[in-house]
């Protein structure tokens, strides 16, 4: 995965390829390679913005303003993509752009907490599982210990 800045930059080069194709009057597909980077490009900024910062320092301050501002950028530059597709006569494909951009963002959603899930019952699992080793080792170990001292106090009597 790229960071944030590059990111951005990536995304600011898709919008300026799609402003310059439509200035010499290419159609949607022609801008449909360098409008799947600037989504691609904006989910990364977005997620980075999005993310508990760990502490307050001066930087990481400064990095956190950084990203939210460039996301608030890239969310200016969606809604200019918007405005070409309504004004060319695609809202209807602008719509179903988004709606399928939803529905594979839930369905990422969905799967991440079911893995979430399956990785914690497999945690509780082994751990349920080294219990009951330790539990029976620990058995073992005082059967051992008895029978081991049963014997010595036989050889003595």
């Amino acid at each position: 995965m790229i960071d944030p800045i590059t990111a951005f930059a990536t995304a600011q080069a898709a919008v300026k390829g799609v402003k310059a194709a439509i200035a010499l009057g290419k159609d949607i597909q022609a801008v449909s390679g360098d409008l799947m980077k600037f989504f691609e490009a904006k989910d990364v900024v977005q997620k980075a913005a999005s993310k508990p910062k760990s502490s307050f320092a001066q930087s990481d301050t400064a990095q956190a303003f950084e990203i939210v501002m460039q996301a608030k950028q890239l969310a200016d530059a969606e809604r200019e993509l918007n405005n070409y597709f309504v004004m060319s006569g695609n809202a209807d494909l602008w719509q179903q752009l988004l709606i399928e951009r939803n529905k594979i963002i839930q369905d990422r959603k969905t799967q991440e907490m079911l893995d979430e899930k399956n990785a914690k019952a497999k945690k509780e699992e082994m751990d349920e599982f080294l219990t009951w080793l330790m539990g029976g080792a620990l058995v073992l170990l005082l059967l051992g210990m008895s029978f081991w001292w049963l014997t010595i106090l036989m050889e003595k009597h």
